[in-house]
């Protein structure tokens, strides 16, 4: 049997016309209204912008992106008790990660955030540490496994959060908690934190910090023990971190089939996304998200009002 085609339904393909100039213009009102510093205020990225050395930048962030679960004003509280503790043990970010060792577990006990404990900080602050001395800067870490001609990280995320998690193994105080912060897309997660820390990575604007881009600084920090060259990271590669907001316009505009905000979805829609930005799939996100957050807080305002 011949391959069987769906008639021609002019009027669908207008519906279809339509949605599809109602996204692309709702992705550059969207970008053009939020994309700003001016919203870093509700974002944990804000974090990552207070400090101006690359390796303080890139430890800030990712402590920003995987404890960024909850609400803003708890992620926000949160950060900062993790921060000063950091700083009283050194002025510099890094320095004072550079310099942990065992009998520093017991400093960081004022720390939680929600399930997560002190010792699941401070193994990260050790896992941070070890990439730092064994491959110059996380991102060189992770870019060993990361290539040119990859469509996506998915490959790299896999086999770095892997090294982690086997290092991680090696402290006697490791609890399960701890592994909540490194999901994988191997465990079919749409790794939303991981996706956000990554898009920072590998974007540079105003608000992006693009630390593993070509000509980065943490690409070309040297260790004793030599690494081939690595790749770096392109902005076609990312992948949208996906959470309730985005979960919520992705369905609206039929970028996923899926019903599950799993990692086959996050990959679903940035295909989908390429559509309209082939090169920069992610350049929406933060202000999507803050829209959709806006959005939300103005509903609730107004229902309270009508009271």
């Amino acid at each position: 049997m011949g391959t069987r085609f769906l008639p021609y339904n002019p009027i669908m393909s207008t519906l279809a016309q339509s949605k599809n100039n109602q996204l692309r213009k709702l992705l550059t009102t969207s970008y053009d209204r939020y994309h700003h510093v001016d919203f870093l205020e509700i974002d944990p990225l804000e974090f990552p912008h207070q400090y101006k050395n690359p390796l303080d930048q890139e430890a800030a962030a990712i402590l920003s992106a995987v404890f960024a679960y909850g609400n803003v004003k708890q992620i926000k509280n949160s950060l900062r008790v993790a921060f000063n503790l950091i700083h009283q043990k050194n002025k510099s970010l890094s320095k004072a990660i550079q310099n942990l060792t065992a009998k520093d577990r017991h400093h960081f006990r004022p720390f939680f955030h929600r399930f997560n404990k002190s010792d699941d900080l401070f193994i990260l602050l050790l896992l941070i540490q070890k990439s730092w001395e064994q491959y110059g800067s996380v991102g060189l870490h992770f870019l060993s496994y990361h290539a040119s001609q990859d469509i996506s990280f998915e490959k790299a995320l896999i086999a770095f959060i892997n090294d982690w998690k086997k290092w991680a193994q090696g402290f006697p105080f490791t609890q399960k908690t701890f592994y909540y912060l490194l999901n994988s897309p191997a465990d079919q997660s749409c790794c939303k934190r991981w996706c956000m820390f990554l898009k920072w990575m590998g974007r540079k604007d105003a608000l992006d910090l693009g630390l593993w881009m070509e000509g980065s600084p943490l690409l070309k920090l040297k260790v004793q023990k030599k690494h081939p060259p690595v790749a770096p990271l392109l902005s076609h590669q990312l992948v949208i971190p996906l959470d309730t907001h985005l979960g919520r316009f992705a369905k609206e505009f039929k970028l996923t089939k899926r019903k599950s905000l799993n990692w086959k979805a996050a990959i679903e829609v940035t295909q989908n996304l390429k559509k309209y930005i082939p090169e920069d799939p992610t350049r929406c996100d933060f202000a999507l998200t803050r829209r959709g957050m806006l959005e939300r807080v103005n509903k609730t305002k107004k229902a309270i009002s009508l009271q």
